[in-house]
């Protein structure tokens, strides 16, 4: 069984029997969820949502649908800046009960995946962009929230930076079953299929429902500082640029759902071995800053190639490499933020989300003016290189 008591021992209660004598028996302890139980929540859902994200851009630009690009990459926009105002609205100081949240996420996550699934694809992407920026917070912040609360500064890096590894698992896996289904049934039909995932996802939460898992969100802007801030700004566009970057420019290359598949697992697999490898070094050296200036610096050649070498081994080669170097940073950024807001765990969630998401907008829309000024696809790695950059300021 994963959860496990909080507590060796037991508070009893005094029980009188017929004869008035007193006898003690066990009150039972509320539990809460623990590092291995939230794992297996984040697990199921990158799973099932992977499975069908990353094929959202591609589905869109493909036949018969052919949006052009700026305007398919309109629903990571739509997104992510719906999640930052729901962000503004989670955080207003009042308790939130984790499990009641983390449902109403993957329940309207089902709902944005059913939409590409049946809806005409320009009004599946505005319902699943308005979906998935409801889903990331009230999913995502409290989950987050509770998996820091499981750490400790002996071991936080290597937990985080398992985060991470858990995407990167799941990260092959998912694509690859996606590109496989889709290959043989089409897209809508790994569409349908992610939402029966993120289904049982929302029925394994409410078995696993702890109802003294309250959390209060606020936004203290102020305590995550001026440099962190700007490392956050940095990540969210990298975020941003790379959700339409890599998709996007794979589907250049080619249009075969299973290698598109096989391409984002590769990415992923990259991603996944450069975080926890870093992460666990880190927890034993306990120096952070050396792995923040290391992801930043090693991406920028990659985007360097993502852009001028134009073959699909050498981009294949670029985007790896630079899943592998933009992974690290990230995980230490929050790692450096929580070392020192250990007690404020909720408030520095809230903010460093809504960092990201407004980032991750005005990023993408920046990359959508490029585009419309010209541009290609691959010149969003040329901004991904310079804003990568950022991520080396946090303190």
């Amino acid at each position: 069984m994963w959860t496990k008591s909080l507590c060796m021992s037991t508070p009893v209660a005094p029980i009188r029997m017929e004869n008035s004598s007193l006898i003690s028996v066990p009150i039972p302890k509320l539990r809460r969820r623990e590092y291995r139980d939230l794992i297996g929540i984040l697990t199921v859902q990158s799973f099932g949502n992977q499975m069908a994200a990353s094929f959202w851009l591609v589905y869109l630009v493909s036949a018969p649908q052919l949006l052009a690009f700026d305007v398919a990459i309109l629903v990571w926009v739509i997104g992510f800046g719906v999640a930052a105002v729901t962000v503004l609205g989670v955080s207003r100081g009042h308790p939130i009960r984790a499990t009641t949240s983390m449902s109403m996420g993957l329940a309207v996550m089902v709902l944005g995946h059913l939409s590409f699934a049946f809806l005409p694809p320009l009004a599946g992407m505005v319902a699943g962009g308005v979906a998935f920026g409801l889903y990331v917070p009230l999913f995502w912040l409290p989950l987050n929230s509770l998996i820091v609360r499981e750490t400790r500064a002996a071991n936080r890096a290597g937990r985080l930076a398992g985060i991470t590894a858990t995407f990167a698992i799941t990260g092959v896996l998912a694509p690859t079953l996606g590109g496989l289904i889709a290959d043989r049934a089409g897209y809508r039909t790994v569409f349908a299929l992610s939402a029966i995932v993120v289904a049982t996802n929302f029925l394994l939460v409410r078995r696993l429902a702890q109802p003294n898992e309250s959390l209060v969100f606020t936004l203290n802007l102020r305590r995550i500082g001026a440099r962190t801030a700007l490392a956050f700004s940095g990540q969210g566009g990298v975020d941003g640029l790379i959700t339409a970057a890599t998709p996007l420019g794979s589907f250049l290359f080619t249009t075969s759902s299973l290698e598109l598949g096989l391409l984002f697992a590769l990415f992923s697999l990259a991603a996944g071995i450069g975080a926890i490898v870093l992460g666990r070094v880190s927890d034993r050296v306990r120096v952070r800053p050396p792995f923040l200036l290391l992801g930043p610096i090693l991406s920028v050649p990659a985007c360097l190639i993502a852009y001028f070498v134009r073959d699909l081994g050498s981009f294949a080669f670029a985007v790896g490499w630079l899943s592998m170097t933009s992974a690290i940073a990230p995980s230490f950024i929050y790692t450096i933020l929580i070392d020192r807001t250990e007690g404020e765990i909720p408030s520095v969630t809230a903010a460093r989300e809504l960092m990201l998401n407004v980032s991750r907008t005005l990023a993408l829309l920046g990359g959508i003016a490029l585009l419309a000024l010209g541009g290609d696809v691959y010149a969003l790695y040329l901004l991904v290189g310079g804003v990568i950059l950022l991520e080396a300021l946090a303190k």
